[in-house]
């Protein structure tokens, strides 16, 4: 006798990240790079035009429901941010955007209304290991992953290419988050030519195949070098010709705006069809009023006064620009200690994250591990070979300590 329906039967509570950020927060002085989130002086950055925003919204405005597609001058002003931010764009493609709870319910939406078991969904061998719960755990769709970098170190467009050209579904997912989580690497503009190229040339290939292109802009506007400042749907924009193509931004006010706990996120489509654009708009506020009703007022209704200002964009840039100076830190410190003689870095130009690939003979738990117990510093540790760093809630002063401490935990296990 059982309960549970299939999806409960599969369903499980992923403990690793938990248990190694907890596991961090028991070593006394440890310092913790497993949190997602951005820090300083050991408190959640923020921006102050925000705090005072929501600490002077008047219950009359906070306490109603929202609309369930979000309030129309936020979802307005999320369409106009990004036109302003994706200049290949054409306005008349792009939908009105709809507001959701955070980011990942965007993608849960997108996941439930576009597929199912029988689909294909394409990752890169290092993801969020959410999307194997929405894609694959809850709706069967089976999950294809290429290496994400080549021998080189390079962004691996050939292992691409035949992943999606090996494919015999016909209906397939791309997934793709840049900056990316776990390796912190945006494409550069000659990688992302190349990326749509595949795309243009499978489509027209094969007409009788259907693409879903999903880019998840978590962690959009963190880029570092210049020539890896790129959109992901405006660098795609041109596959919006193809009838078997669909192209959906999904983002939100979490990372961009230093308002993790709001919750509040937005999917927008970009369509040529007129008509199936509105009749996607019509589904995607029933899957939204069938499971969550709408989203948080008083998250929109903040964000909504903040982008009405100009307040905010100072504060958001100082906040920006602390992040980038840990990145150039951390390249600086890389090199200073020769850290890639002994292990391989992957390639990371943005984000909050870089990722180390172990050297065969550690076992990446164990060294997660030493390093916490003998140098206190917590890291993740995703699979038997990679461990994901998160600079983004360093302060600058300790990186070159970290760094330090990873080669020298290196070197203790060359040692045993």
């Amino acid at each position: 006798m059982t309960f549970y329906s299939t999806i409960g039967k599969n369903m499980i509570l992923p403990q690793d990240v938990l248990i190694q950020s907890k596991e961090t927060q028991e070593i006394p002085g440890a310092i913790n790079a497993t949190i997602g989130m951005a820090t300083e002086n050991g408190k959640v950055m923020k921006l102050n035009s925000l705090e005072y925003i929501i600490k002077n919204i008047s219950s009359e405005s906070y306490l109603p429901y929202s609309p369930t597609p979000g309030t129309l001058n936020i979802r307005q002003q999320w369409k106009d941010k990004i036109l302003k931010e994706n200049k290949n764009l054409r306005q008349e493609y792009l939908s009105q955007s709809i507001a959701t709870t955070g980011i990942t319910q965007g993608i849960d939406i997108v996941a439930n209304l576009f597929s199912e078991k029988g689909d294909a969904l394409i990752l890169p061998n290092l993801f969020w290991q959410n999307y194997a719960q929405i894609y694959n755990v809850k709706l069967g769709v089976s999950i294809h992953t290429y290496d994400q970098f080549n021998n080189e170190n390079k962004y691996n467009l050939e292992a691409f290419k035949n992943t999606l050209y090996s494919i015999k579904e016909n209906k397939i997912h791309i997934l793709l988050n840049f900056p990316n989580n776990p390796t912190g690497y945006t494409p550069s503009k000659e990688e992302f030519k190349s990326i749509t190229e595949i795309i243009e040339n499978f489509l027209v290939e094969n007409e009788n195949k259907s693409v879903i292109l999903l880019c998840d802009d978590a962690y959009f506007g963190l880029f570092f070098e210049d020539n890896n400042k790129n959109s992901t749907i405006n660098c795609l924009e041109k596959l919006v010709n193809n009838e078997n193509c669909l192209i959906i931004k999904i983002d939100g006010v979490t990372k961009e705006y230093y308002a993790w706990g709001l919750r509040l996120g937005f999917i927008t489509y970009y369509i040529k069809d007129d008509v199936l654009r509105n009749e996607i708009m019509a589904k995607t506020q029933g899957y939204i009023r069938s499971s969550t009703s709408s989203g948080s007022t008083i998250a929109q209704i903040a964000i909504q006064k903040l982008l009405s200002e100009n307040k905010y964009i100072l504060e958001k840039e100082t906040n920006d620009n602390i992040i980038k100076n840990r990145y150039i830190a951390l390249k600086e410190s890389i090199e200073k200690e020769n850290l890639e003689s002994l292990t391989r870095i992957l390639p990371f130009n943005s984000g909050y994250f870089f990722t180390i690939e172990l050297p065969k003979k550690i076992n990446a738990h164990e060294f997660r591990l030493m390093l916490l117990e003998k140098y206190k510093l917590g890291i993740y540790s995703m699979d038997e070979s990679n461990i994901r760093i998160a600079f983004s809630c360093l302060e600058e002063s300790y990186i070159p300590e970290l760094v330090k401490n990873i080669k020298n935990c290196i070197i203790d296990f060359n040692n045993k």
